[in-house]
């Protein structure tokens, strides 16, 4: 329940030029409950609202290297999701792609593939989130094949110079390319060591891109449970992503590298399974109205194990839920084992694609 008598920054709506704070349980504009921003700027505010549909282009550039999980994000499926959402999550895997030492030096080529990727889309016209993805090392996973390790000593430190380099790399670019720190810290990440590194890369960061929107979630995979952990840094511009992946039995049935796989064979949603979905989005948004920070959906999908009827009824059920409390989203993922587009058959996957964009 939102809390009376908070005081709400309203945003910038598209094609307005100034707002007015009000006061209450919640602010609207042209009939749109808009979150809470009293801890960001105006236009960091309008921007969290602008996001709205997304999409992620998972299972690409976080691999180990492009095209080891059998997908590259090419020219037709930039072209794919430009026209469908207003804003595209790149997972980039940069720990595997940057000098083991704690200097971090990015390899130009891979570089270059990203300014491709990140031109691209912004030529487009749509908001491009660009998200730090997988760093098993730092995290105390196992690392994947073709992924290499370095000396602990420097873990930290390599994340701060990669985003001092990225950030210094695409400084002049639109307004509308955001930065995302860490996907899912987890683990050795959990908690204070997180808010620890966070606070040091946003500051790499902040030396070239002093008002980007930049974007921090929680540990515990950006779970909504963790919230009350993070610490943000004294910082405007910024925006906290959250994952819903509720429930989970569901979403991820049949999904094989879970340390005890769920069966497959659940459906979704009835009562109880809406409660859950609900109940994580309701304590973020608790959240939110207290810290003045507006959040965005980073993450949430069902695994294509799960029935075709089931995973509509999921994701257009999530989907009604975040917007009805003004979080944009971006659905995981593009055109993997989630995915809303097949490239086996090279057509959008009609059920997921009607849930999530009619």
């Amino acid at each position: 329940m939102l809390k009376k008598n908070l005081i709400t920054t309203l945003c910038l709506a598209a094609g307005l030029t100034g707002v007015t704070a009000q006061t209450g349980s919640a602010s609207t504009l042209s009939g749109q409950t808009l979150q809470s921003c009293t801890a960001v700027t105006p236009e960091t505010c309008s921007l969290a609202h602008k996001l709205g549909r997304g999409i992620n282009m998972g299972n690409m550039l976080e691999a180990p290297r492009e095209g080891d999980w059998g997908l590259r994000l090419d020219a037709p499926s930039i072209d794919r999701v430009a026209g469908a959402f207003k804003t595209v999550r790149v997972p980039v895997r940069w720990s595997n792609h940057a000098s083991a030492s704690a200097d971090a030096t990015l390899d130009e080529v891979f570089a270059t593939r990203m300014d491709q990727v990140i031109d691209a889309l912004l030529a487009k016209g749509v908001y491009v989130i660009l998200d730090m993805h997988h760093n098993s090392q730092l995290f105390g996973d196992r690392l994947l094949p073709n992924e290499f390790g370095v000396d602990p000593a420097v873990m930290e430190t390599r994340v701060v110079n990669m985003w001092r380099q990225i950030a210094l790399r695409y400084k002049d670019r639109s307004p509308k390319l955001l930065f995302e720190l860490l996907n899912e810290p987890h683990g050795r990440m959990d908690g204070e060591p997180w808010n620890v590194l966070a606070a040091r890369t946003l500051a790499a960061v902040r030396t070239s891109n002093p008002a980007r929107t930049v974007l921090i979630g929680p540990s515990y995979w950006n779970n909504v449970r963790d919230l009350p952990k993070l610490r943000l840094p004294p910082d405007r511009n910024l925006i906290v992503s959250i994952h819903n992946y509720d429930p989970f039995e569901f979403t991820h049935q049949g999904v094989t590298y879970l340390p005890k796989p769920f069966p497959t064979g659940t459906t979704c949603c009835n009562a109880k399974q809406q409660q859950t979905m609900t109940y994580s989005l309701d304590a973020a948004v608790k959240w939110s109205q207290a810290n003045g920070y507006p959040l965005h959906l980073g993450e949430f999908g069902a695994n294509q194990s799960a029935d075709m009827a089931s995973r509509e009824t999921y994701t257009r059920f999530m989907r009604d839920e975040a917007e009805r409390r003004s979080i944009g989203w971006t659905y995981w993922d593009f055109a993997a084992s989630y995915g809303v587009y097949s490239p086996k058959t090279g057509n959008w996957v009609e059920p997921i694609r009607r849930a999530l964009l009619d």
